[in-house]
């Protein structure tokens, strides 16, 4: 390693040991929580930022103001083969644009993407065999940063989440593959890619889909064959099996589909996609019992009132009251698209 790389190392060193002592808000990428805080809603308008041209996208991540869509391509899942990227779109609604990641493995299957806000690093993961690249600030290459299972998971990489005050990188470990049932959250370290801590899942069938971090450091995850959201509370996050459940309701239940995926915690409010329902659900997290404020977000598209979404995959707030959504299109009316829902302010 030449001298500047080794100084470009031990800054970027220097800058995870120091993010402790910045606040949570900011190293987490999320809306910041202060007293002037608007609460999110039930009720949104739906603005399309890409129709089409996009083959079943699964999750985003905006970097520098540009969003990076996952292009899964689930619904051939296991066939080898493809052509898989991770295209960009326009968040002011001018659609594709033209700088893509191109990932060169024909079994890739992407399906989770995020941003690493310390670094501007970005991180996408393969469904198909695990592996998880680094796409390094200011580029569009990737490269190998978790190599395929059982170097680091030992399923497949879906949901991801940079976790910048444990110096970790959360994935969910599950795959499609019933020939490798179960589900585990794993935390890989930031600097080695080496498993840190993991955290099973209690259901032999378990699948664990997306993950967020709310400004107290306490993670959330998506269980989405029974349909419920589980929690590890901040002081135990590096203790192996400390998920418990924190909701679980009809809104989001499975029923023999795909349940809670996507989630969201922004504007005082928790929002999770249930994919095969083509709804988002709205919960109070602060609640001393969370189910009983479900609410199912009443959204508009155009001058159509009570839109069912297309696979409502991935969700990431942009603010207090703005989500983008991923719609998959592999239920529903079948549209490849990535939404922005922007929710009324409750008052």
């Amino acid at each position: 390693m030449n001298h500047a790389s080794e100084v470009k190392r031990a800054t970027v060193s220097l800058g995870r040991r120091l993010v402790g002592l910045v606040p949570f808000a900011a190293v987490l990428a999320m809306p910041a929580v202060s007293q002037a805080q608007v609460v999110a809603g039930n009720t949104a308008v739906l603005q399309v930022l890409d129709d089409g041209g996009i083959i079943n996208p699964t999750t985003v991540a905006v970097r520098d103001g540009v969003a990076f869509v996952a292009e899964g391509q689930l619904g051939r899942f296991g066939q080898v083969g493809g052509f898989f990227q991770a295209v960009t779109v326009d968040l002011n609604g001018g659609g594709l644009l033209d700088d893509a990641i191109v990932l060169r493995d024909n079994d890739f299957f992407p399906e989770g993407i995020t941003l690493d806000p310390v670094t501007n690093d970005l991180f996408i993961g393969s469904l198909f065999d695990g592996t998880i690249v680094k796409v390094p600030n200011g580029s569009l290459t990737p490269e190998i940063f978790a190599d395929e299972i059982p170097n680091a998971l030992t399923r497949g990489a879906v949901g991801l989440k940079v976790d910048n005050v444990n110096n970790l990188l959360w994935a969910c470990d599950s795959t499609l593959d019933p020939a490798r049932p179960g589900a585990t959250l794993t935390g890989l370290s930031l600097v080695d890619a080496s498993v840190v801590v993991t955290h099973e899942f209690a259901g032999a069938n378990d699948f664990c889909n997306d993950i967020a971090i709310d400004a107290a450091g306490n993670v959330f995850v998506t269980e989405t064959v029974v349909g419920q959201v589980l929690t590890i509370d901040a002081a135990n996050v590096l203790t192996p099996n400390s998920l418990e459940v924190f909701v679980a309701s009809a809104g989001i239940a499975g029923n023999g589909g795909f349940g809670a995926n996507g989630l969201a915690l922004t504007g005082g409010a928790l929002f999770v996609a249930n994919t095969t329902a083509g709804t988002i659900v709205r919960f109070d997290p602060a609640a001393a019992d969370v189910a009983a404020t479900e609410q199912i977000v009443v959204i508009t598209e155009g001058d159509v009132a009570n839109t069912v979404l297309s696979g409502p995959d991935g969700l990431l707030a942009l603010s207090d009251t703005e989500v983008l959504v991923v719609e998959n299109g592999l239920f529903g009316a079948g549209l490849n698209r990535l939404v922005k829902l922007t929710f009324d302010p409750l008052q």
